[in-house]
């Protein structure tokens, strides 16, 4: 019987030692893929279709989403998050071509941090549109670009 109550005091030293404050260390990971849909000019109900012009990025719509993408795998980091859905970023073409305002979304639960980051990276494509017309007077414009993310979030402690 001795043995066996030398047994159980061993076992609750067990129990007491895992209760113990121990730091955790977060171990899970996430990968992120995405697929840029494209470039959309916003329709300008104020011109009339048959004398407008759309916006245009110098090489195209093809050499804008190239440096979008760079500027997103640069500045990104998608390790951190675990996103999944259709989101966008609206941008502000001014008529002289300049971006001057940049909006992303959809906002959804912690979403901020990526869509700021959305924002820093379409930002960092730093070129000067040639801009809408309307009966060849350069005037204010809107863009969206439409991105598709999926995230897969693994642990690795075990790894």
């Amino acid at each position: 019987m001795l043995g066996s109550f030398a047994f159980a005091q061993s076992n609750n030293d067990v129990e007491e030692s895992i209760n113990m404050d121990i730091p955790m260390n977060d171990t899970s990971a996430s990968a992120v893929t995405y697929n840029v849909r494209g470039i959309y000019q916003i329709d300008d109900a104020i011109c009339d279709r048959s004398i407008f012009k759309s916006l245009r990025y110098p090489g195209g719509s093809d050499a804008y989403l190239k440096d979008l993408k760079t500027n997103l795998q640069k500045n990104v980091n998608w390790s951190s998050y675990a996103v999944n859905g259709l989101f966008f970023i609206k941008l502000y073409i001014n008529k002289e071509g300049v971006l001057s305002k940049i909006e992303a979304g959809p906002n959804v639960a912690n979403s901020t941090p990526l869509l700021n980051d959305l924002k820093d990276a379409a930002a960092k494509v730093n070129k000067t549109w040639i801009p809408a017309k309307c009966n060849n007077v350069p005037i204010d414009s809107k863009a969206i670009v439409k991105i598709d993310f999926s995230s897969m979030t693994y642990d690795n402690a075990f790894n």
